[in-house]
């Protein structure tokens, strides 16, 4: 074998194990959990029947590894989070951090350190 080959698929034994290991995005059970209970807290507060909300957020502490502990922290974190955002003209700021959550990098950072404790 030429050098160039065994580079070349030295690399792409390395670029695929890399890949492997990295955690698929929206395959985060606390992410999930988050993203679905700040819904839950959004209908609860609206008075909107949560009853689909609790199956699907049971569902996902049901499914997970993660103690059920860890994910009243992040329900905890959820309800209490309040991000900087911009919105436009009645845009209410407990729906639209529903769908930003997963690209607030401090609501990251913070759910990150409950996934390692």
């Amino acid at each position: 074998m030429s050098k160039f080959k065994v580079i070349g698929v030295f690399l792409l034994l390395t670029l695929s194990l890399s890949c492997t290991s990295m955690p698929e995005k929206g395959k985060d059970p606390l992410m999930d959990f988050a993203s679905a209970n700040c819904f839950f807290w959004y209908f609860k507060d609206n008075n909107i029947s949560t009853s689909d909300i609790s199956k699907i957020t049971g569902g996902i502490v049901e499914m997970s590894s993660y103690s059920a502990d860890k994910f009243q922290l992040v329900a905890l974190l959820v309800k209490n989070h309040s991000p900087q955002l911009k919105t436009k003209h009645e845009v209410e700021i407990q729906l639209a951090k529903c769908f930003l959550l997963k690209d607030d990098a401090s609501f990251i950072k913070e759910l990150k350190t409950i996934g390692e404790s």
